[in-house]
């Protein structure tokens, strides 16, 4: 049953919309729920009676088990239902946090507005930690300044979501991210220097229309990375800039984006180059 758990997650995760704050308040009203977008993987935790299982969306399974570190903050829940499961993320230097609540024993939660789901949620793991902060914006000017205040304070970014939205709700979630970095994948690389030990990887994303946009090379990467993990369609988030000419620059490639398919790297994250490059 476990092998089947990915799969369950990437069918049923609710998407975040790669629209503007702009095109998206014309579709969704105010006010609206805000929360940090958190630099980890995405996550569906399932429990049952006593058992407890986390599942990424691209093959990722945890349990207290093998993975102790991925459970080491999760508390007994002693208020949580013996069956349910709960949307998140897992951030490998602070823990879980969880945002939404999908089912609760055999009551599919996805039908509620998002905001009696955040209220459910906090009756289950209150007082737990892993519960996401949340913040309620009135205007437009709010959201954008709890984005800089986030921001500011070393987050990729944040979520704003419509309060009333069911689960899945198209376009009900969008995102504000940092301004000089992108999600891309490598569509070829090759070797430069001696020995072939630095490697510059040609990075893309995909135009509306699903036609792959090359964006430049990289050849810098941070710490973290592993340079011999970056292949041919991996997903990568890279720092970027201009090139001189208003044109992108990938600077460095911060991390290998392991919960991410190439499919949802797309231009519209690049304002700028999004408005040189298409009509």
């Amino acid at each position: 049953m476990s092998d089947a758990l990915p799969d369950y997650v990437k069918e049923r995760h609710a998407k975040i919309s790669s629209l503007d704050l702009s095109s998206w308040l014309l579709d969704n009203r105010l006010p609206a729920i805000c929360e940090p977008k958190y630099d980890g993987l995405r996550v569906f935790l399932f429990k049952s009676g006593e058992h407890l299982v986390v599942s990424g969306r691209v093959g990722s399974i945890y349990t207290p088990a093998v993975n102790p570190t991925v459970f080491a903050k999760v508390p007994e829940l002693v208020r949580a239902p013996k069956r349910m499961i709960l949307d998140g993320e897992y951030v490998s230097k602070d823990g879980l946090h969880f945002f939404d609540l999908l089912q609760i024993d055999d009551r599919d939660m996805r039908p509620l507005p998002l905001y009696r789901r955040k209220e459910m949620l906090h009756e289950v793991i209150s007082d737990s930690g892993l519960e996401s902060p949340v913040t309620w914006a009135e205007t437009p000017e709010e959201i954008q300044k709890f984005a800089e205040e986030t921001i500011s304070k070393g987050s990729e970014g944040i979520v704003v979501k419509n309060p009333i939205s069911f689960y899945g709700q198209t376009h009900s979630w969008t995102k504000i991210k940092r301004f000089d970095t992108a999600d891309c994948f490598v569509i070829d690389f090759h070797n430069e220097g001696e020995g072939g030990i630095k490697k510059v990887w040609v990075l893309a994303v995909y135009d509306p229309e699903g036609k792959i946009v090359t964006l430049g090379e990289v050849s810098s990467f941070t710490e973290r990375v592993d340079p011999k993990r970056v292949r041919l369609g991996s997903v990568v988030e890279v720092r970027f800039g201009p090139d001189g000419n208003g044109k992108f620059a990938a600077q460095f490639i911060l991390r290998i984006r392991h919960d991410k398919l190439a499919i949802e790297c797309t231009i519209s994250q690049i304002p700028q180059l999004q408005k040189m490059v298409l009509p």
